[in-house]
């Protein structure tokens, strides 16, 4: 079998039945398989099987999504495996832009978003692709950008994930279970050591919905500057600083409420006024929406790193005092 489909899903039916359906409606002559792990819930088993009679489901007791992935793997079949969140959506020229040839141990490509999305929907998606938001990771999200057959964890997101089999069968890479997020943050910083060769295709996208309300967007926020500062202290590496980058925009805007200054008001009216000219360019529109989403997401994702950073300096202090590599990569010996 050539390459097996793996969802990990928890009480989503619709998200997930439109998931499925637009993998049904791939053209596809090479053989596969999809396998959808129910994580805890088993309320539409029967219809899922009854409806979907060609894929395999799997019902297991509730666990960590990187657990679920750990399972279905060893299940898995296929020569390699494709991971899919059960909210996306594959278009239906999909598997027309990948290439099982090329020397690849690990691909990737962006997640879009849907055309029926709500307006702000779309206003997310947009500011998830500008890399004045997202810094390096903003080809999570971007088509703009170049095939990179030299790629790294920041342009490849566990939505849309492509693993050669053998990583996890013969060499004994897994997902860490006892991770609640960031699980494929961690495995492919493993990876990367070992020298694993990531290829990153911008035309090998998925959609992949977006958050319906502001509320919801700042949690998801919040949580993932927290998952970004724990992996962080738990795997320092001074490449990894970059992220820390929004919270010298938070210094300066923060400075400038309460110690006026005219460097500080000059920094955030060239930051308004490069994110106006990046709507511009992108969507051929001024769009000031635009430019207040970027604030509210950058201070939602700050708010994470402080809190995940306050929970994991201990941690960090304490291993740092017994494990002299910490200090060496941190000093770039």
């Amino acid at each position: 079998m050539k390459f097996s489909i793996i969802i990990v899903t928890f009480n989503r039916k619709k998200a997930l039945t439109e998931c499925l359906q637009s993998i049904c409606s791939q053209s596809l002559k090479i053989p596969y398989e999809v396998i959808v792990i129910l994580n805890g819930d088993r309320g539409y088993l029967e219809k899922y099987k009854a409806s979907f009679r060609q894929f395999t489901f799997m019902h297991i007791s509730q666990t960590t999504s990187a657990n679920a992935r750990n399972i279905a793997i060893k299940k898995a079949q296929g020569e390699y495996v494709l991971f899919l969140e059960d909210d996306c959506i594959m278009p239906t020229n999909y598997f027309q832009n990948i290439n099982f040839d090329l020397p690849w141990d690990v691909l990737g490509g962006p997640d879009q978003t849907p055309l029926y999305a709500s307006s702000l929907q779309t206003l997310i998606g947009r500011a998830l692709a500008s890399p004045l938001c997202m810094g390096p990771a903003f080809k999570r999200h971007s088509r703009n950008s170049f095939s990179n057959h030299n790629a790294t964890e920041e342009s490849l997101v566990i939505c849309n994930l492509w693993f050669k089999k053998t990583l996890f069968i013969n060499e004994g890479f897994h997902f860490n279970k006892k991770l609640f997020r960031n699980e494929d943050h961690f495995l492919l910083k493993e990876m990367s050591k070992n020298n694993k060769t990531f290829h990153y295709n911008p035309n090998l996208f998925v959609y992949h919905l977006r958050q319906p309300n502001l509320e919801k967007l700042g949690a998801a926020l919040i949580q993932s500057g927290k998952c970004r500062a724990s992996t962080f202290f738990l795997m320092p590496n001074k490449n990894e600083l970059i992220f820390f980058a929004p919270l010298i925009f938070l210094a300066c805007f923060l400075l400038m409420i309460f110690q006026p200054n005219l460097f500080f008001l000059i920094s955030i009216l060239l930051y308004t006024f490069a994110v106006l000219a990046y709507g511009v360019i992108t969507h051929r529109r001024l769009s000031l929406r635009l430019v207040l989403l970027h604030y509210f997401i950058l201070f939602c994702y700050n708010i994470g790193l402080f809190m995940g950073s306050w929970l994991s300096l201990g941690y960090f202090y304490k291993n740092l005092k017994t494990n002299n590599s910490i200090a060496n990569e941190l000093s770039g010996k």
